[in-house]
């Protein structure tokens, strides 16, 4: 069984997969004949829950990217100020200054090493409990609708196909499937997430049998 999306499909591969079954039958592949795409990455960042948990995330980490950014106007203020008297200190009070100015700077990075972190870990645990969940149901969803194949399609900026006919990606309606089981309702309209996103390469990869990774 074919692995969705987590990892990059070899081109080799599918040219010798896709082959055999071209001579064999004339006719394009069609959803009847059991071929399919999906971009599996796109589907789990697009469910209602996986929205509503990045939402979540964004609320959590709210109070941190504030402190940072006061951080941050605090230390170009004193850059500033250190700019603009410099010249009129004494060397012990400019040294004393450009102390200040170098720990609060030290700090800043620190801070934000450990907030870029900790919201990467948290959203990268948001991503893969819901792939872990899509990639269950989207074994049960091919059954149901007779695929035999289902490839993982990429990006237009990368893809892992490199054409596939109108009508035979199933992303779009693997989401509302999703959805509609899930009872998960979207965030509402303009609460678009902004905690930072996963990074779906270094995430667990989907074993090969029907059932999701622990």
């Amino acid at each position: 069984m074919i692995r969705p999306i987590l990892r990059a499909v070899s081109l080799a591969i599918l040219l010798t997969a896709f082959s055999g079954g071209l001579q064999a039958q004339a006719p394009s592949p069609s959803p009847a004949q059991g071929v399919v795409t999906v971009t599996f990455n796109a589907a789990v960042l697009q469910t209602a829950e996986a929205q509503r948990a990045l939402g979540a995330l964004q609320t959590k980490y709210a109070p941190r990217q504030a402190q940072l950014k006061a951080l941050s106007d605090e230390i170009a203020e004193q850059q500033k100020q250190l700019e603009a008297t410099g010249d009129k200190l004494s060397d012990a009070e400019r040294a004393s200054r450009e102390q200040s100015l170098n720990a609060k700077e030290k700090q800043f990075q620190r801070q934000s090493e450990d907030y870029k972190a900790d919201s990467q870990t948290d959203s990268q645990q948001v991503f893969e409990t819901v792939a872990q969940k899509v990639y269950a149901f989207l074994q049960a969803y091919s059954r149901q609708h007779g695929y035999s194949v289902v490839v993982e399609r990429g990006t237009d900026a990368a893809p892992v196909v490199w054409y596939v006919a109108g009508g035979l990606d199933i992303t779009e309606d693997l989401i509302k499937a999703y959805n509609a089981q899930s009872g998960t309702a979207a965030p509402a309209s303009g609460n678009t997430p902004a905690a930072p996103r996963p990074n779906p390469a270094n995430s667990t990869k989907p074993q090969s049998s029907s059932t999701p990774p622990k």
